[in-house]
């Protein structure tokens, strides 16, 4: 994920409002229907000559199709970001508020991969070490990659822990070639 300084001021501030409505969950959700709607229709709201609040009126008619409302606070937000032409940093935005927010509740944020969708117990096992190592806990974003074979990887505020059988096969294929046992 490539980081905007400006991404995350605009995240936090949003943040803010939303802790202070107490919505941070629909304001997440919010961020990630609009983020679906620009991506999937970016030529019409990167085109210039289009308003800002026409952009936003488009919007706010998806998402009343879908039984959603906008507030007042994220229809600014939304005519903010479309004036300043910063509406490419949607995902960015979202992505960083989703991070904020899980600070905000005193939580780190983890990746966690895996070979398969990992059940109750090894979720368990794994809070338990990521809780060991940074001391809160942690909310997995949990991503399925059969090429690790089994095992799990685990990145958490700056830490890699790589358990995966793949992981294990290319330590022992370095210290191999090392060794100058491969040729």
């Amino acid at each position: 994920m490539r980081l905007s300084a400006v991404a995350g001021r605009y995240a936090r501030a949003l943040l803010n409002v939303a802790i202070e409505q107490g919505k941070e969950d629909e304001y997440l959700d919010f961020l990630e229907i609009v983020c679906n709607i620009y991506e999937s229709n970016y030529e019409l709201f990167d085109d210039p000559i289009l308003k800002p609040e026409k952009k936003v009126s488009l919007i706010r008619n998806v998402l009343a199709d879908f039984g959603r409302k906008m507030d007042e606070f994220q229809e600014r937000f939304l005519i903010l970001l479309f004036e300043k032409k910063r509406q490419k940093l949607i995902r960015n935005i979202r992505n960083l508020f989703e991070h904020e927010k899980i600070l905000s509740e005193q939580k780190v944020p983890a990746d966690l991969q895996v070979a398969h969708e990992p059940n109750d117990k090894e979720l368990s096992l794994l809070r338990k070490l990521v809780r060991k190592f940074a001391l809160r806990d942690p909310v997995f974003r949990i991503s399925v990659d059969e090429s690790l074979i089994a095992g799990a990887l685990v990145e958490f505020e700056g830490f890699r822990l790589d358990t995966t059988v793949r992981g294990r096969l290319r330590k022992i294929s370095r210290e191999a070639l090392r060794r100058g046992e491969i040729s």
